[in-house]
């Protein structure tokens, strides 16, 4: 028993020493240990990922969560789409994207004048508000005159360092319908 227990320990700290990433790169390594059984994402499929972008001007912020999109439908970045075709549940990757890949270039004439008026009372510059019809804009200016908003998405033609990792894929039996 205190044999297992010396190895059981000796497990978590190298885990801890070396980081969780050192391991899962090693069994992606060897791909035969990846359950092939599983669905593989493919144009259909509705793909779920646990994401993390890096910006490339700003490498001490980042942006993580669990996102969830059919793949093939381009709710999500083209690039990234790409990417992920072909994984499987459980399998990571970490890749750059440029700003066209990505989020699109810097459009300056998405950037638009209103009213302050037309603003929540309580809005600061800084802020993102949202329209009836779901837009959202970040707020640039208020002046008394007028309030400049910019409609770009705030990673919009930025280079971006993206690791993901496939939480699962639901591939249906009948095809979805693609635009």
């Amino acid at each position: 028993m205190p044999t297992t227990r010396y190895i059981l320990v000796s497990a978590i700290g190298l885990v801890l020493l070396l980081g969780a990433g050192f391991f899962v790169n090693r069994l992606q390594a060897f791909p035969t240990l990846i359950n092939k059984n599983e669905e593989a994402v493919q144009d259909g499929a509705k793909v779920t990922v646990r994401f993390q972008i890096t910006p490339g001007d700003s490498p001490t912020t980042t942006y993580s969560d669990i996102e969830q999109f059919v793949q093939g439908q381009h709710t999500v970045p083209l690039g990234i789409e790409q990417q992920v075709a072909g994984m499987h549940p459980g399998e990571t990757k970490t890749f750059p994207l440029s700003a066209e890949e990505g989020f699109g270039p810097y459009d300056e004439t998405k950037i638009q004048t209103v009213p302050p008026a037309d603003l929540p009372f309580e809005a600061r510059e800084g802020d993102t508000v949202a329209d009836s019809a779901g837009r959202t804009a970040r707020i640039v200016r208020i002046l008394p005159e007028k309030a400049l908003l910019d409609l770009n998405h705030p990673l919009a033609g930025k280079p971006l360092l993206v690791s993901l990792q496939i939480v699962t894929v639901e591939n249906s039996d009948e095809e979805a319908t693609l635009p």
